[in-house]
């Protein structure tokens, strides 16, 4: 949702989710449960089960991998004060992420980024890349991420984040589920995405998307 780097409200995605026919749905923000209880009241109004949820950040091998968290009892211990984290890791990599876009000719990109959002939520790379494409530096998102923004590329910035099976530890700590988020998207090798579904699972990961 918007409180992260999502397109909808917390709850207008809970009303599209709705209109979709879902009785269940989870939140899952990256590095955040900012929109939870929005969304958890807009449920209420739309017959929709509202999940605590998010995805986190972290690093594997050099890797910038997602865990995402379902939290039945909600952001606690750990994971409270590590998405507190999170959030200050955000900022400084947004900063780094600006100076690199400007290097490619976004000019005042941590602004242009920041207009593209219109709120003071922590900054991602999908925020930079529709501030490129706003600048008609790129013609599209996809375009935005394959030059720019993707895995390895100069926008890609990891050295904030923690490691794999720390975020998983934090998930633990909560009382949540920990699952691997998208492990088709990193541009691994079959026996390397194995070898990532192997730690995880020796760091306490229960399930994979």
């Amino acid at each position: 949702s918007t409180a992260s780097d999502g397109a909808l409200s917390p709850e207008a995605l809970v009303e599209a989710c709705a209109a979709r026919g879902l009785t269940h749905m989870a939140l899952t923000d990256h590095d955040t449960v900012a929109g939870v209880e929005r969304a958890r009241v807009a449920g209420e109004r739309h017959g929709v089960v509202v999940l605590p949820a998010t995805e986190l950040s972290c690093q594997w091998r050099g890797i910038n991998i997602h865990v995402v968290g379902l939290l039945p009892s909600g952001a606690q211990g750990e994971l409270a004060s590590g998405l507190e984290r999170q959030a200050e890791a955000r900022e400084r990599r947004a900063m780094q992420i600006a100076e690199r876009m400007e290097r490619v000719g976004l000019e005042d990109a941590l602004a242009r980024a920041r207009e593209e959002v219109g709120s003071d939520r922590p900054l991602g790379r999908p925020d930079f890349a529709r501030a490129l494409v706003a600048a008609e530096l790129v013609p599209d998102m996809a375009t935005a991420f394959r030059r720019h923004l993707g895995n390895g590329k100069a926008g890609d910035i990891k050295a904030h984040w923690p490691s794999l099976a720390t975020v998983v530890a934090w998930v633990l700590d909560a009382g949540g589920v920990a699952a691997l988020a998208h492990p088709l998207r990193y541009g691994l090798t079959r026996r390397k995405r194995g070898q990532l579904l192997d730690d995880f699972h020796a760091a306490g990961g229960q399930a994979a998307e």
